[in-house]
């Protein structure tokens, strides 16, 4: 219990990296399965992510990311999509279900009409309101993970979705996000102060 409030205690958002750090590919997945953990909606899990780890693809997102530094310096990028379209994927996650001994066909059934019908009746906009929230929950997720594991990160908001987009040639149904700088810090991160709780609280 010390070891996880100390990972929440301890991570800072890191602006300069240590450009020399690379971090294997097989060890990204693992993060990211572990981040997968995460909350959702009817556990619809609308996260989907591009890893940028090249110096090809970290040039192509320099044309869309306002965050040079760490761009550059990070050992990768992973720009967090949602998924507008994450009712597809019902069959792959409940047949799962079934098969683990979560539920039975039947309930899976039932479930799947009654969620389909309502996730066929919402607006757009409060679709991609849900999503948002859902890949929120999953980015700090995914912080807590890294540094969890001696890395650093830098959750980024500061880009151009739409350029985003066009060049990694997303589908519509994809929408970016977020991005995350993830590597190991050259500097510190920044220490900043939080309010109390007392002072924005309200109990009934």
């Amino acid at each position: 219990m010390t070891e996880f409030f100390d990972v929440i205690r301890n991570r800072r958002s890191v602006k300069y990296f240590d450009s020399s750090v690379k971090i294997e590919r097989e060890e990204i997945l693992e993060m990211l399965d572990e981040a997968n953990i995460s909350p959702s909606s009817c556990n619809f899990q609308p996260w989907r992510y591009i890893v940028v780890d090249t110096p090809e693809g970290k040039e192509k997102l320099a044309n869309a990311n306002y965050n040079l530094t760490q761009n550059e310096t990070s050992a990768a990028m992973i720009v967090v999509l949602g998924d507008l379209n994450y009712f597809d994927k019902f069959d792959t996650i409940y047949n799962e279900e079934v098969k683990q001994g979560h539920m039975t066909e039947e309930i899976k059934e039932s479930f799947k009409q009654g969620v389909g019908k309502m996730v066929e009746s919402l607006p757009q906009d409060i679709k991609r309101e849900l999503v948002y929230f859902d890949c929120g929950i999953w980015t700090m997720q995914f912080a807590n993970i890294a540094h969890a594991k001696g890395y650093d990160t830098n959750i980024i908001g500061g880009f151009e979705r739409d350029k985003v987009s066009e060049l990694f040639d997303l589908d519509e149904n994809l929408m970016p996000v977020m991005l995350i700088a993830l590597g190991e810090k050259e500097r510190d991160g920044r220490p900043s102060t939080r309010m109390s709780a007392k002072d924005l609280v309200r109990f009934e």
